[in-house]
């Protein structure tokens, strides 16, 4: 009923009244009586104000959203939800004394939720407050020691303190308290690799490869193995223990992606390709060779056979959008402009709404001279995220270098006052200012001005016969006698 009446209020803030013939009335009763209603029981509004704060979001309006639920937690002080929303935005802001605050309240609602208390010392440490950030895990390390999730975010919170040693020890605990969490172990492997003790941490990823159901962790562990050999300079040994492996479990295309992995990693591509090339002949369907593949043939140069094998990726996996991109950019590569345009229209046509893409497909254009579709797709990718004002300054250099400088001073007077960020004002305003100069004071003027500047060449004058260290020269400028450390 809450969630319900939430949406109903939002919906009737935004329609507009003439939508319905009598929606005035309607809506002024409705309002009323949800009014009525949330006097008696406020929490009706936490939907509400939490879909209003993602508009504001959406808009990158950080510090409206902040004050609105400031506001909103003046009658729900308790909502979880919405602690957790401003507590974020705090730390956004670098206001830690007031995220300090705010994730006290969620460690006293929830003391059940180790990452409340996380996010607790997180704020403390980054207010300065480390003392008190080491005194909430000393106390729930001995309060809760058959804790596993306990154990674990303080291994994560040592670790981060670079106290690499408690974080070791405090992650074998929660890998002892609860074996069968891989994400803990994860973890551990991370932390054994940090302090070089790599047999340990080959172990963990073993165990890692073992456990794990998601094909995604299996091959992050191997990828880690490697990078384990590769810290210890034994790329060549277990490149000769995966062929010998691969070799006699022929069929089993794991041991050919380590493999395949270690002579990318050893700069040997041709190696690699033909790793690669025998791997998609066993499992032609495999995503992750595919992409391997291509990969290669586009690290060696072979455009053409990294176009075809990138078709036949698509086919095996038709709603990936960033492989028509990767097409795309390869059929530019190949110089085929024309399939080039055509696959970045079969991109776009399909994803209408992700303004980076949009931003991208700009730079294809300009790359194309064709800069006023590239400045109508910048203007799309600037008005889906309004907040992020990055397009336009990219659209002010592209006017600039077409020499559209007055259409380029709007665009850069728009960033230089509406900008979020301070470096991307003070770079607008920088080239507002370079462009000013350059028109007040145009080149050939500027030149004459730095040729005037130049010291006049001296001349040597020589009379007839005379040798040339025999000749008067100019006299020097007097110099100032040098003072002593006493002014004498």
């Amino acid at each position: 009923m809450r969630y319900v009446s939430a949406i109903i209020l939002i919906a009737l803030l935004l329609i507009p009244v003439s939508v319905f013939g009598d929606a005035t009335k309607d809506k002024e009763a409705i309002l009323n009586e949800l009014g009525a209603y949330a006097d008696k029981d406020p929490s009706v509004l936490s939907g509400a104000v939490s879909a209003l704060g993602d508009a504001y979001m959406r808009e990158n309006k950080v510090d409206e959203a902040i004050a609105l639920y400031e506001k909103a937690l003046n009658m729900f002080s308790f909502d979880e939800n919405l602690l957790n929303r401003i507590g974020n935005l705090y730390n956004q802001k670098a206001q830690y004394d007031k995220a300090v605050g705010i994730y006290k309240k969620l460690t006293e609602i929830r003391p059940d939720n180790a990452w409340y208390f996380q996010m607790l010392s997180n704020s403390y440490s980054m207010s300065g407050q480390k003392d008190k950030a080491d005194d909430i895990w000393d106390k729930l390390i001995k309060d809760k020691p058959d804790n596993s999730d306990v154990m674990a975010q303080a291994a994560n919170f040592y670790s981060n303190a670079d106290e690499i040693e408690k974080a070791i020890s405090l992650g074998e605990k929660s890998v002892k308290l609860a074996p069968d969490n891989t994400g803990y172990l994860q973890n551990l492997a991370t932390f054994y690799a940090r302090a070089e003790k790599f047999d340990k941490a080959e172990e963990a990823l073993n165990k890692i490869r073992k456990a794990a159901k998601d094909q995604w962790l299996k091959e992050w562990a191997d990828r880690e193995i490697v990078n384990i050999y590769q810290r210890q300079d034994r790329l060549d040994e277990m490149k000769e223990n995966l062929e010998a492996e691969a070799e006699a479990k022929r069929g089993d295309i794991t041991f050919l992606k380590k493999l395949g992995e270690v002579y990318t990693r050893k700069g040997e591509n041709e190696g690699a390709l033909r790793v690669y090339e025998t791997a998609v002949k066993i499992s032609p369907d495999d995503r992750d060779v595919n992409t391997r593949l291509v990969a290669i043939y586009e690290t060696m140069g072979k455009t053409d056979k990294a176009i075809e094998q990138t078709k036949k990726t698509i086919q095996i996996a038709p709603n990936e959008p960033y492989l028509l991109e990767n097409l795309a950019n390869l059929y530019n590569k190949a110089g085929n402009k024309e399939d080039s345009r055509k696959t970045w229209q079969s991109l776009i046509s399909k994803v209408t709404n992700d303004p980076a893409l949009y931003s991208r497909h700009a730079e294809a254009l300009y790359g194309w001279n064709n800069l006023s579709e590239a400045i109508a797709y910048l203007d799309k990718a600037q008005a889906m995220d309004s907040g992020n004002l990055a397009y336009t300054l990219r659209k002010a250099t592209m006017l600039m270098d077409a020499g559209k400088i007055e259409e380029a001073k709007v665009a850069l007077g728009k960033v230089s006052i509406e900008a979020k960020e301070e470096w991307m004002k003070d770079e607008a305003k920088r080239r507002l200012d370079d462009i000013v100069e350059k028109i007040i004071v145009p080149a050939p003027v500027r030149e004459e001005i730095k040729q005037q500047a130049m010291p006049e060449p001296v001349v040597v004058k020589m009379k007839s016969g005379q040798k040339e260290e025999e000749a008067e020269k100019p006299a020097e400028p007097e110099k100032k006698k040098k003072r002593s450390w006493f002014g004498r």
